[in-house]
This record gives C-alpha cells, sequence and structure tokens, in this order.
C-alpha cells in the first residue's frame, strides 16, 4: 500500500462529480460545503465539469474522467473529495489513468458510488482511499457539519499517526429537509439518541478495511477492479433508497457463493438508512444467517454510510476488532 500524503489547513482540495449532477441542480448545497471546507482551514477548488449536469449524470464520462486525472495530476491539489454520490461512477473504470493516479498520490474520498471508485482505485494503484463525508451532504450540513463526522475526517486525513478507537455517536438523523425548496436552510435536521452499535457476532479480528455501499459493489462484480479479499474486514452499508433485507439477504449470498466469506477476518455493517425497528432486526438475522458457517466478529448498525454522522474509514488501512472489550479501532495512519 502507498499512503497517501496527509492534509494541512491552507492545503487546496478540488470538488469532483464522478456520478449524479448535484452539484449543478443544487448550487446552494455547494456553496455550502464550501463555507464548511473554509471553516475548516482549506481552499476548495471545483473541477471544471463538476458543476454539471446531463440526464441522470453530471457530464459525459469522458469529461468526468478527465476531472479526475486533472485533479490528480494539478500539485497545488493536496485532496480530492466527491460533490455527492449517484449511480454512473463505473462509467469511468475503463478510461481512468491509473497510472497517472498512482504516480500522484493524494486524498480522495466519497461515499455511495463513490465506493466504485474508492475500490477501484484501491486495487489497481494501491493508494489508499477514504469511505467518508462528501461536499454537498455533509460539508453543507445546516448550520455546519456534525462534530462527530468532522472530527473523524479530520483526525483521518490531517494526522499521521494510528486512528485509534472509534466510538459510537450521541445521537444521530436520517431526517431529509427538502433541497429543492431550500428547506435545508431553514432549520438543522432532527437528531435522535444512539442506542450505541450492535454486537453481533463476537471474537477478535484484524485486517484491511475494503468495502463501502453495498449496492455499489455490485458494479465491481465480475471486473478487474473487484477487491482482492483477503484477510481483510469488510465493511458495507446500505444507501437512501433502501433495500430490503431480503435483497441483502440474496447480495450477500452471492458474496458467500464467490467465496468472499471464506477470505474475511471480519465485517462491519453500518447504521441501515430508513430502515424500521422491525426491518433494522430482520436484517441482523439474515446476515447472522448469511455467515453462520464463518467465525468472524461482526458489528452492526455502526455510523458511517449514508445516516449522519459518520466517521471516516480508509480502505486499506489495518483495523482491528475485539468483542470482548468492544472495540473497534483503525490500528494504523491513514496518511503520511
Amino acid at each position: 500500500m502507498t499512503k497517501v500524503p496527509k492534509l494541512t489547513p491552507g492545503d487546496t482540495i478540488g470538488i469532483v462529480s464522478p456520478a449524479w449532477g448535484g452539484a449543478g441542480a443544487f448550487p446552494h448545497r455547494v456553496e455550502q460545503g464550501i463555507e464548511g471546507l473554509n471553516r475548516l482551514g482549506f481552499k476548495v477548488v471545483l473541477a471544471p465539469h463538476a458543476g454539471n449536469q446531463m440526464g441522470f449524470v453530471s457530464d459525459t464520462a469522458a469529461n468526468r474522467a478527465q476531472d479526475l486525472h486533472t485533479m490528480f495530476a494539478d500539485p497545488s491539489i493536496k485532496g480530492i473529495i466527491a460533490a455527492i454520490g449517484g449511480d454512473h461512477a463505473c462509467h469511468l473504470l475503463p478510461l481512468l489513468d491509473y497510472d497517472l493516479i498512482a504516480r500522484n498520490p493524494k486524498v480522495f474520498m466519497g461515499y455511495s458510488d463513490i465506493t466504485v471508485l474508492n475500490v477501484a482505485l484501491w486495487q489497481k494503484t494501491r493508494l489508499n482511499t477514504f469511505n467518508g463525508p462528501a461536499l454537498i451532504t455533509d460539508f453543507a450540513e445546516y448550520p455546519r457539519m456534525f462534530a462527530y463526522t468532522e472530527a473523524h475526517f479530520l483526525w483521518a486525513v490531517t494526522q499521521d499517526v494510528p486512528i485509534g478507537s472509534i466510538v459510537p455517536a450521541p445521537d444521530w438523523s436520517e431526517e431529509f429537509l427538502d433541497w429543492r425548496t431550500q428547506q435545508d436552510r431553514e432549520r438543522p435536521r432532527q437528531r435522535q439518541p444512539s442506542e450505541g452499535w450492535t454486537w453481533l457476532k463476537p471474537g477478535q479480528a484484524e485486517g484491511r478495511l475494503i468495502g463501502g455501499c453495498i449496492e455499489s459493489l455490485q458494479h465491481l462484480r465480475g471486473t478487474p477492479y473487484w477487491p482482492d479479499w483477503h484477510k481483510s474486514i469488510f465493511f458495507f452499508e446500505t444507501s437512501e433508497e433502501k433495500p430490503s433485507p431480503a435483497t441483502i439477504d440474496g447480495i450477500l449470498m452471492d458474496y458467500q457463493n464467490m467465496g468472499v466469506f471464506e477470505q474475511i477476518s471480519g465485517m462491519i455493517v453500518g447504521r441501515p438508512m430508513l430502515y424500521s425497528a422491525a426491518e433494522k432486526q430482520a436484517l441482523r438475522e439474515r446476515i447472522l444467517e448469511r455467515t453462520q458457517d464463518y467465525a468472524f466478529p461482526i458489528i452492526t448498525d455502526m455510523d458511517f454510510g449514508h445516516t449522519s454522522p459518520q466517521f471516516t474509514l480508509p480502505l486499506g488501512c489495518m483495523a482491528r476488532i475485539d468483542s470482548a472489550t468492544q472495540c473497534f479501532e483503525v490500528i494504523e495512519a491513514a496518511v503520511v
């Protein structure tokens, strides 16, 4: 693994839209997101096509890929953050210059459909990438970014020491205030107290963090970008499209049939968005059923993915699970 250089206040971060054109659809969220990054001491530059809209994507695949190349090749850009996800980052995979990206290591971060790029870049270049906050979903939070998200983002990308133990957030939200009518500028989103994480299956494990949004990972199956799962800690979460527990059961059965569960050392699962209590329990039961023949530990209902706040997960970095002490920790630095 090649670790990427850490970010420092005063550095410039480039914004890209590799999939959906949400930045073009909601410019006020872009403004708020830039203000959020400025507040943390960073300068912000939008990639040439990041603010565009073209149907269900931001721009042509060639232009979206060129934006990534531009941001990676520019030495003044120290980190790259996605504006938002979508469903078509997969268009870029055959167009990317992975050698160029490998020669210019820098923080690359996003979640949801950005999973496709996070995993592909890790697999093809061995640069560690980051499953973490996006510009218009997290940095644009009103009146400011969730403190938990902010703290974990900064710890992951600005500190060249092991990230260490991560603990549950005290509260969380899945409320959506309509961006079209700018309800998101009227008040903060409602939060509810957290009941903590669910330690679903006991055990101890160490492994490299690999994963992301489970629906987006489907784009990579059977391709050269599918990751090496050997001795990894597999993390996954579900999107706002709310795939049912039955759907996730089918996907996990696919993973079992592909031999993934024979290779991984542990599993962590993000809090599913918009699930009822009964649906959350059904999901836990399906996970237990699919993994009943394997001894690795499992934690569910964790603070990453589509609910807020979220901690930042560095793909490729070593993590540890210990159910005896209820400890989850990233045991190496994500940046140098």
